[in-house]
């Protein structure tokens, strides 16, 4: 099914019209952010580790008729993903999880998040990581519900970010969509446009660009895909 996970972007979202939020509100914090997307990477979050999603179909109940099963009934789906870098930036990470400033450097702690957020992963194909795949929610609210801090030892006792998005969905799109680069219809600059509506995609579409920290929204001259 996949192999790998390479990348994800991630955009605060409206929660009223749907839209990307850019500039000093965006996920970046820049006033001359125009794509209001964070690109988690080698380079900007010391890599992803996984990205776990389940509850990606609802339950089903048989439904009995002239002794025989008749019908199946199906539920409604709940999708939730675990997004796991090795260390998002403080300020992306406080943004994601719409926790409040201070005003002194300090975010508060703990409390409910309502920030809602668009995310796009990139795998690979099974059996070809040079062939890209991609899966993500369209309107998620992001949790870090614990962190277990130790000593270390012989080893470096680490924590990761470990953020579950859980989708809710966004008007009649539904929660979200996977993407195959094989498909004859395939259209990276429609899929950034599908996931993140109103942003300026164009340094993330075309050419698959890599972004540097700092300079979201501007590709790399060193970029490949």
């Amino acid at each position: 099914m996949s192999l790998g996970i390479n990348r994800a972007w991630v955009a605060l979202i409206d929660n009223k019209t749907n839209k990307i939020i850019t500039g000093i509100d965006g996920i970046n914090g820049s006033a001359a952010d125009k794509s209001g997307i964070f690109q988690a990477d080698v380079e900007s979050a010391m890599g992803l580790v996984g990205f776990n999603m389940t509850n990606m179909a609802g339950s089903q109940t048989d439904i009995y008729g002239s002794n025989r099963v008749v019908w199946i009934s199906q539920g409604k789906a709940a999708p939730q993903g675990v997004l796991t870098a090795n260390a998002f930036p403080h300020m992306v990470l406080n943004r994601m999880l719409g926790r409040k400033e201070k005003g002194n450097g300090g975010f508060e702690a703990a409390g409910q998040n309502g920030a809602y957020v668009a995310l796009l992963v990139e795998s690979a194909e099974t059996f070809d990581i040079e062939e890209p795949l991609y899966v993500g929610f369209y309107k998620a609210i992001g949790q870090d519900p614990s962190q277990n801090m130790q000593t270390n030892n012989a080893s470096d006792q680490r924590q990761t970010n470990d953020i579950t998005f859980k989708a809710a969905e966004r008007g009649t799109d539904g929660f979200g969509a996977w993407y195959y680069v094989d498909a004859p219809a395939f259209s990276k600059q429609k899929m950034f446009e599908d996931f993140f509506p109103g942003a300026d995609v164009t340094a993330f579409a075309n050419g698959g660009a890599d972004v540097a920290p700092g300079d979201h929204g501007h590709a790399t001259s060193n970029a490949s895909d």
